[in-house]
């Protein structure tokens, strides 16, 4: 493993050295994964003391109620971290995957070494959590970014918060979007059908123009 390109490229290690991440890696018990596209990398209510974090592709977070209809949550980019919160409550009620969106490499961490310091006691394990605190704090922003877009009454008020808050994102109203069509109508909590519709009708009306995942919003939208 890498562990200048670990540093340099996840949050969760800002701020940390080579030397002394090289020896937390051992002290967590990190070991690497390459899930392909379409795998389950983990799922509560199973039991795994773990916290993964992606390195390259993907992740995708998915909600599974009680029968079996899923809801995409999120999608996690490089960097991202996911499994620490239903890990830390023990959540036994709740059906959450993560997915490998893309090939990945993901990292897992023994998430009970994580909040309980070894023996050692690790120069940088106090650093290492306030990383993952801002990181989990940014993740509880894009849920609530998601429940924003998701209490819209209509399939057309989702849409352009969805592509609005991606514009703002991006500072320019040509932006891409990181999910295709089958992601995004899942994420909207809509059907994918009615949803295509509606954006053929809002780009023959002006408010928006498309290809394939890139957006563009007219002014007056």
């Amino acid at each position: 493993m890498d562990v200048n390109a670990l540093r340099q490229s996840c949050p969760l290690f800002r701020g940390i050295s080579e030397e002394d991440l090289t020896a937390m890696l051992g002290c967590l018990s990190a070991r690497e994964i390459s899930p392909r596209r379409g795998d389950f990398i983990m799922r509560t209510p199973e039991v795994h003391p773990l916290m993964g974090v992606v390195l390259e592709g993907e992740v995708e977070m998915i909600s599974e109620d009680y029968f079996g209809k899923k809801s995409l949550l999120s999608v996690l980019p490089v960097g991202s971290i996911f499994g620490e919160s239903y890990t830390c409550v023990k959540a036994k009620n709740r059906t959450i995957a993560y997915q490998a969106r893309t090939r990945c490499r993901i990292l897992l961490l023994d998430y009970e070494r994580i909040l309980h310091a070894c023996k050692l006691v690790c120069r940088f394990h106090h650093r290492m959590i306030e990383n993952m605190v801002e990181l989990i704090a940014e993740k509880n922003l894009a849920l609530v970014d998601k429940l924003e877009v998701t209490s819209r009454t209509t399939i057309r008020e989702k849409l352009l918060t969805y592509l609005t808050r991606q514009a703002e994102a991006t500072g320019s109203l040509t932006f891409t979007i990181p999910m295709g069509r089958t992601a995004l109508a899942e994420y909207l909590c809509t059907d994918r059908s009615a949803m295509t519709r509606e954006l053929a009708r809002m780009k023959a009306e002006g408010i928006l123009d498309y290809e394939k995942r890139t957006f563009t919003l007219k002014e007056e939208a």
